[in-house]
């Protein structure tokens, strides 16, 4: 029993850093992305989202003003798309 706690534990620390490791390699690949250009700029995803209800038009307004909306980074400066605001605004 004391054996696989330890085991269990091992795995928990690897995958902290593992997660440590992902979160930052998101943060690179967000920053090398560019932002279109405003002519060549078609409607994104975030316009054929039907926001419903007053905490959806909150949450779809933030993410309009450039901040995240998904829980794993609510309220931090998004360069971009992110796939997961978008798929967390989607689920109603």
């Amino acid at each position: 029993m004391e054996k696989s706690v330890q085991e269990l534990k091992m795995i928990i620390r690897e995958l902290i850093l593992e997660v440590g490791e992902l979160k930052e390699r998101v943060a690179n690949l967000e920053k090398n992305v560019s932002p279109p250009d405003e002519e060549a700029r078609r409607p994104g995803p975030l316009e054929k989202i039907l926001l419903e209800g007053e905490s959806y038009e909150k949450l779809g307004k933030l993410y309009k003003e450039g901040y995240h909306v998904c829980p794993a980074a609510f309220g931090e400066i998004r360069n971009g798309e992110c796939l997961f605001c978008i798929a967390f605004m989607e689920k109603e």
